[in-house]
């Protein structure tokens, strides 16, 4: 079930600033608030509708960026999206717009970073154990949910996984698919393994296979998979910050670091999990099916007994249902906000205090959360310190 939009609560949280571009033209109801990002092809703006209150994203694809008679990448992107509707965690384009200058899809916004921006916000500015097995298990999840549609990503990286905003905080989203590719031909039939195919994807994160010039399959978005929750543990890695003078060079050198650490040659510091998932991610044939279900149950035996179902970005120990029924339990997340709101309304602030208690999904709430409370004169101000617990 597609999560929905952040609501805009109170227009002043989210000041829409003047941004004039003559290069785009959104339809009436849609003002820019601003550049959020760059993608492999095109660039991120965050938009407001002024007739929903809702944000969203922009992903903008100019003529000049494509080269003279090729494929827009972002219509195939589109098409792409199409074939994966219904997967939870991809989200779903809501209009493509096709001009003569540009082209352009609005999608969902969420507000709460990608695993990159988080990662900076971490003390030492790495996540820790438990929460990259947690994230291990999404991450197979999602990459699963694509490779039973027949596609494989080609360019898993930290950017490309988004976590949702309120109430949805548990949920990480794969996005940016416009390298991605179907995985078997119109009969069904897995593609033949071939090679002289260039690197594709993210040289920091791309398999081995990438960059000796191989076809991609299934495995190749796994060993990435690896990488990219590698560099999340560690906070780099060590095929980084390589002093070259062409980018041929450095692809080689970071290439030879990797097949050294594939044969142990390069000691890494790796969670004893993430090296289990990433043996079997290297140890599958070109066109093997991965046992995602083996790789699951080796996350869970590191969950957490304590936060089992948080990660480092909850503020609060959250209660959500186990893993097999977690869209079930992020819409009751979602749904909580406006229930709050009425239970509140009309009670005073020492009432609120007390009830609070029973109401914020969290096990406990601190003396110093206590004293914030105290000093929240009104029910929307109380709201905004609830949203401020769920993020």
């Amino acid at each position: 079930m597609q999560s929905a939009l952040p609501r805009v609560r109170f227009q002043s949280e989210y000041p829409v600033k003047k941004v004039v571009s003559p290069l785009i033209e959104l339809p009436i109801e849609y003002q820019l608030v601003e550049k959020a990002g760059q993608g492999s092809f095109g660039e991120i703006y965050k938009i407001y509708n002024t007739l929903t209150r809702t944000l969203h994203a922009c992903k903008v694809e100019f003529k000049d960026t494509r080269q003279q008679n090729q494929q827009s990448l972002l219509v195939k992107e589109y098409n792409t999206f199409q074939q994966l509707k219904g997967i939870p965690q991809v989200p779903q384009p809501y209009q493509l717009i096709q001009q003569q200058d540009y082209k352009l899809i609005i999608m969902p916004y969420y507000g709460s970073g990608n695993l990159e921006e988080l990662r900076k916000k971490q003390i030492h500015e790495k996540f820790s154990e438990t929460c990259i097995i947690r994230m291990a298990y999404c991450l197979i999840s999602v990459i699963e949910a694509v490779h039973e549609r027949k596609y494989v990503h080609r360019d898993i990286k930290p950017e490309n996984f988004l976590v949702g905003s309120f109430g949805d905080h548990h949920t990480v989203y794969l996005i940016d698919f416009g390298l991605a590719k179907p995985f078997v031909d119109a009969q069904g039939i897995h593609i033949q393994q071939a090679d002289n195919k260039g690197m594709v994807g993210t040289a920091r994160y791309t398999s081995i296979n990438s960059h000796l010039g191989a076809e991609q399959s299934r495995r190749d978005d796994l060993e990435a998979m690896c990488y990219v929750l590698l560099y999340l543990y560690n906070g780099q890695l060590p095929w980084q910050n390589f002093n070259c003078q062409t980018r041929q060079e450095k692809f080689l050198k970071i290439l030879e670091a990797k097949q050294k650490f594939a044969s142990g040659q390069l000691e890494i510091n790796i969670p004893p999990i993430l090296k289990k998932i990433y043996d079997h991610s290297k140890g599958l044939r070109f066109d093997e099916q991965p046992n995602y279900s083996k790789m699951k149950e080796i996350c869970k035996e590191g969950f957490s007994k304590t936060r089992p179902y948080c990660f480092d970005w909850c503020v609060v120990d959250c209660k959500i249902k186990p893993f097999e029924d977690i869209n079930d339990g992020q819409s009751e997340l979602a749904s909580e906000f406006s229930t709050v709101r009425k239970q509140l309304k009309g009670q005073t602030t020492d009432q609120i205090s007390t009830n609070l208690k029973k109401i914020l999904p969290c096990e406990q709430i601190k003396e110093e959360d206590e004293e914030s409370i105290s000093e929240l004169p009104n029910v929307q101000k109380i709201t905004k310190f609830y949203q401020n617990k769920k993020h």
